[in-house]
């Protein structure tokens, strides 16, 4: 069996992640799923990677909870910009998909 084959938490266990939580939520009616993880190998231990290939790593347990939650249940607002062009001026970029270093 493959890594593609696996759901996401069985993906990152076989790759030596400690799998510390899952969010489940969807970007635009398409379901995806955020798996929380923990490698102390890493120099940012912790982090987070989505379904849909976006992710981010946190020197601590800070802010990775919050974070994960809010990639896969974004704000009602942003739906509507991206729906209505002329919204979409007034959305701004979001830094909480940065590096916390570089925020």
């Amino acid at each position: 069996m493959t890594t593609a084959e696996l759901n996401p938490v069985d993906a990152a266990r076989r790759a030596g992640r400690w799998v510390v939580g899952t969010f489940y939520g969807d970007h635009d009616d398409t379901k995806v799923v955020a798996v929380a993880t923990r490698d102390d190998s890493a120099p940012l231990p912790y982090g987070w990677e989505c379904s849909c290939g976006m992710g981010q790593r946190f020197p601590g347990e800070d802010g990775v909870w919050r974070s994960a939650w809010r990639h896969v249940h974004p704000p009602r607002w942003r739906a509507w910009a991206r729906r209505l062009p002329i919204l979409g001026r007034l959305v701004q970029p979001t830094a909480r998909l940065q590096h916390p270093g570089t925020a």
